[in-house]
């Protein structure tokens, strides 16, 4: 049975769409299809059921398809002890990100990393809509929040840590909150149905219920509001470093710890963990996500020196402002 015939039966099964399956390996549809025709006869089975518009892969396939994973990792491992040794990581990877995230952190990460490892072929798609990897042909999605159960395998590469801020417009018009009970007589900006914002202090929680004239499930609309004077925010704090930088918010309630379990995660298939490609990948945006943070708090300790002319505090903000555009 050939190698190559699994690999196209494999991303065909992912993909599911023969001219795509074509365009990424360079081969013509009509290509894929006799390889796929000629793996069906070997098999006596018919792996897809193939319409003019459709292909879908049968219960017979499905069982195949198990199989073949297996077979191609183990392959895969078996150059990747070699290709560690001797080569630098290369390949192709397919990567998902949501919008704000992906513009401000994931794509000057990209860049930084096609510069170190240049072997490397990266496909990124930028938006919020959630990914089928295996569906849609991904190597890797990243998102930001609290995870549901997953088949996938999860690597956390940063805490989402999350904080309360406004336009010093709405401070100066409606006062700063100081305590976290504070917030309930002040217009809030509400996402989704989370009108509880809970607090940790002192080992002691408070969770306040907010309110306020603007509620959306988009975060960005959100934040453009909080930007325009219109109430205050919870939002992860890496959304809106750059514009805590430029002054265009400000944090309140800093004493105050926002309970989250949110954080930035790696998602992908148990199948990829194997290669070298996927391996940097991983390690490189896990400290690109720490730099950018702790980066981000060089900033927030350095704002009082910053008014005093301090080249330390600039330097910061010189860090920050490439690695968050």
């Amino acid at each position: 049975m050939d190698i190559q015939d699994m690999r196209i039966f494999a991303r065909v099964a992912a993909v599911q769409n023969l001219s795509a399956v074509g365009t990424e390996l360079g081969l013509t549809p009509g290509t894929i299809s006799k390889r796929i025709q000629a793996l069906e006869d070997e098999l006596s089975a018919r792996l897809f059921d193939r319409t003019t518009r459709s292909i879908r892969i049968t219960e017979e396939g499905a069982t195949f398809l198990v199989h073949v994973e297996r077979i191609l990792s183990e392959i895969e491992a078996a150059r990747a002890s070699v290709d560690d040794r001797v080569s630098k990581p290369k390949g192709k990877l397919k990567i998902a990100a949501p919008a704000c995230l992906g513009r401000r952190y994931v794509a000057p990460a990209l860049c930084e990393f096609m510069r170190a490892f240049p072997e490397i072929e990266v496909q990124v798609d930028i938006g919020d809509r959630q990914v089928n990897l295996q569906e849609d042909g991904y190597d890797v999605a990243i998102r930001t929040g609290t995870l549901s159960d997953s088949s996938l395998i999860a690597k956390r590469l940063a805490p989402d840590r999350h904080v309360i801020a406004a336009a010093p417009a709405y401070l100066t018009r409606k006062g700063r909150p100081l305590r976290a009970e504070d917030l309930a007589h002040h217009s809030c900006l509400v996402l989704g149905n989370r009108w509880q914002w809970s607090f940790n202090r002192n080992g002691q929680e408070t969770v306040v219920r907010v309110g306020g004239a603007l509620r959306s499930n988009n975060g960005e609309l959100l934040c453009h509001a909080a930007i325009e004077g219109l109430g205050l925010i919870r939002t992860s704090e890496l959304e809106i470093l750059a514009d805590l930088r430029a002054g265009k918010l400000v944090q309140v309630l800093p004493d105050y710890e926002v309970n989250t379990n949110a954080a930035v995660w790696a998602l992908y298939p148990s199948a990829k963990h194997v290669l070298p490609r996927m391996r940097v990948l991983l390690d490189f945006l896990a400290n690109w996500f720490r730099e950018a943070r702790n980066e981000g708090r060089a900033v927030e300790r350095a704002g009082a020196m910053s008014r005093n002319g301090s080249a330390a505090a600039e330097s910061a903000r010189a860090k920050v402002q490439l690695r968050a555009g």
